[in-house]
């Protein structure tokens, strides 16, 4: 096999006559030209051009495959034009997954403005408690929450903390008071996780500080959890971005945990470069950092 620009200084030689105008054209030195042309005779095993002082001119070899190479030309350009405008289209459809709370808190907010961006883009957001299949090709981009990431081939990048706090309701808060510390935990009713919820890093820590408190509801839906809470049932957990939302919540203290959620961009790597995934993460990185700023999500909001 042969480099394509040894086939283009070819072509440049043919067209003009001669190495140095040719070397014009590439805008290469006149040695380069050569160079590239002594290297695809002998990839071909064949002489194609004749030089002498006065200039070059095509051997037999070289006029016979001269048409052949204009047409790999003309194919190679229209590939690189392709190509441009595929760049530069972005429109299509973009599948993005997350858990509930990151689709409502994040990625619905962020659509607005990214779609203000790029029009031509749809974006499918797939929520749920199930993690799809990013190296299978069940979407294209992931948000996910999580204390850390399996090795593997994906593309990954942290956007930001998501630390947790214990939460109660206002109603509750008015009835029962709020838990000042881990210490009170134990005086109080809990809302617990149930299944793979139950093995989040702060509900078992709760539930490690106060073992032989009463749990009135669990689940295994960390919006549903939150819902049991806001309706008053007892004191449970949230992550610090919901409570913005959450009027009727109250943040009763923040833990300090050796391990909290983080938030995860993740692709594969064959999509990364793609258009319109590239689109999506140069956007996405920075809004969340710009909301994260605004939100000040690493200090407790006020209750």
């Amino acid at each position: 096999m042969f480099d394509w620009n040894d086939l283009r200084a070819f072509l440049a030689v043919a067209r003009h006559g001669s190495a140095a105008a040719a070397a014009q054209e590439l805008k290469v030195n006149q040695t380069t030209v050569v160079r590239r042309l002594e290297a695809l005779e002998a990839a071909l095993g064949l002489q194609l051009v004749e030089r002498s002082q006065t200039g070059s001119r095509l051997t037999w070899a070289g006029t016979r495959l001269l048409a052949q190479a204009e047409r790999v030309s003309v194919e190679v350009e229209g590939v690189v034009r392709q190509a441009q405008a595929l760049t530069r289209e972005l429109s299509g459809v973009l599948r993005v997954t997350s858990v509930d709370l990151v689709a409502d808190n994040l990625v619905i907010p962020a659509l607005t403005e990214f779609r203000a961006l790029h029009p031509g883009v749809a974006v499918e957001l797939i929520a749920g408690r199930e993690f799809l299949d990013i190296a299978g090709g069940e979407a294209d981009v992931a948000i996910r929450s999580a204390t850390s990431l399996e090795d593997s081939d994906l593309v990954s990048r942290k956007l930001l903390d998501m630390p947790f706090g214990v939460v109660c309701s206002r109603a509750y808060a008015a009835a029962h008071g709020v838990p000042a510390g881990p210490q009170d935990l134990a005086s109080h009713r809990l809302v617990g996780g149930a299944g793979p919820l139950a093995h989040m890093p702060i509900l078992a820590w709760m539930r490690e500080q106060a073992p032989l408190a009463e749990v009135v509801c669990r689940s295994n839906h960390l919006g549903n959890l939150i819902s049991a809470v806001r309706n008053g049932l007892g004191v449970g957990a949230a992550p610090l971005i919901d409570l913005y939302d959450e009027p009727d919540l109250v943040l009763a203290f923040v833990p300090d945990l050796p391990r909290q959620p983080e938030l995860w961009l993740i692709t594969r790597s064959d999509l990364r470069s793609a258009p319109i995934v590239r689109a999506f993460l140069d956007f996405i990185i920075p809004y969340t950092a710009r909301l994260a700023r605004s939100r000040a999500w690493s200090a407790a909001p006020k209750s």
